[in-house]
């Protein structure tokens, strides 16, 4: 009986230190360019995960009186820079509609063209999408996967309705551009005045990805909002099949697996070297700003910090636990992001939770 319990002891302790050692490269991230060592960002994907089994280690050591709760304590505490990166400290609160003088109210969503994607109605679902929109009475909007249907199956342009919602200005890149004319791209939309805007182009291998800018003057005041879409792994429904078979411990999944972590590692690359150019023209400006955008990576990826820099995050400041944005693959993605300079004071945050697009629209009060 005394051996088996040893042998148990010792795989606990197995998977004590595999977790510690996954956890310690995390703590690498704001040091590290994952373009070159790529490997080493795939931990960061289950970084919540990694911070709970740290827990559970430290609770069983202590309840059976084992000094190595202590280890475990020490490893958790080195990593407290990720783990508030990843988590936010608050109590739920209630989002109000009010808002309050010299505040601006920012949304961020992915809309994936409009929950045109994988759905057999097409844009049925802007309808929907659109009402969501003009509840949530925001100042500025920033939208990635933006898609206008210019001639599609007789619908005004996206555009065109946007405006008669109250936001007659705004800048649209198109990454893309498809039959009919219709176009594909990034789009921040004010009720407010854009007097300058700019687009930065990432590299040809990015599948069109940008980082835009409009120059916003609000009364006496000008702003500069940011709006981009980093590099996407770009999974198909076949990779997101075997993801889910290898989370259920079904074996089919493995079968894709050199192509999904493929696409993974392209992506580490991609999104390092872009998240350089996004932090040189952010300090660049001239203006107090905030960047609104996917980036496809989690909060505690060298991609995150890389752009954050001195910024706020307002999920941090206003937001509750870990603020998933992405619907699909893992409770635990938030990929979405509203950074702020220091000098807004971050009074609100919410996320939407609504199944139209893959991602939730995350919305936050930015007063000045």
């Amino acid at each position: 009986m005394t051996g088996k319990r040893s042998i148990f002891r010792n795989i606990l302790l197995a998977i004590n230190f595999v977790t510690i050692a996954l956890y310690l490269i995390t703590c690498l991230y704001p040091f590290v360019n994952t373009s070159e060592y790529w490997l080493l960002a795939f931990p960061g994907l289950i970084f919540p995960l990694l911070f709970f089994a740290l827990i559970f280690f430290i609770l069983l050591w202590f309840i059976l009186k084992s000094k190595w709760w202590l280890l475990s304590l020490i490893v958790l505490l080195t990593g407290f820079q990720q783990v508030k990166s990843s988590f936010a400290f608050h109590l739920p609160q209630k989002f109000k509609y009010a808002k309050k003088g010299n505040t601006l109210r920012v949304l961020q969503w992915n809309v994936e063209s409009w929950g045109g994607y994988d759905k057999d109605q097409d844009s049925l679902t802007f309808p929907f999408m659109a009402n969501i929109l003009s509840r949530q009475n925001a100042d500025i909007m920033c939208f990635e996967e933006y898609f206008d249907y210019i001639h599609y199956y007789n619908y005004e342009p996206v555009t065109k309705k946007l405006t008669a919602l109250g936001y007659p200005y705004h800048f649209f890149v198109a990454s893309e551009v498809y039959e009919n004319n219709n176009e594909s791209g990034i789009a921040i939309f004010s009720k407010y005045p854009i007097i300058d805007s700019g687009r930065y182009r990432f590299d040809q291998s990015s599948h069109g990805e940008h980082l835009i800018y409009a120059d916003i003057k609000v009364n006496d005041k000008i702003f500069r909002v940011f709006a981009t879409h980093l590099q996407s792994v770009h999974f198909h429904s076949k990779e997101y099949q075997s993801l889910s078979d290898i989370k259920h411990g079904r074996g089919g999944g493995l079968i894709d697996s050199r192509t999904i972590v493929g696409k993974l590692k392209r992506g580490y690359i991609s999104r390092y070297k872009q998240a350089e150019r996004v932090n040189e023209e952010i300090r660049a400006s001239p203006y107090p700003s905030f960047i609104c955008g996917d980036f496809n990576d989690v909060p505690n990826s060298s991609t995150y910090f890389k752009i954050k820099g001195n910024f706020q995050d307002a999920f941090l400041q206003k937001g509750t636990f870990i603020g998933r944005t992405f619907r699909y693959i893992s409770p635990t993605l938030r990929i979405d992001y509203i950074l702020a300079d220091k000098r807004f004071i971050v009074s609100q945050f919410q996320r939407i939770k609504v199944t139209y697009s893959d991602h939730y629209p995350i919305e936050a009060d930015l007063s000045y």
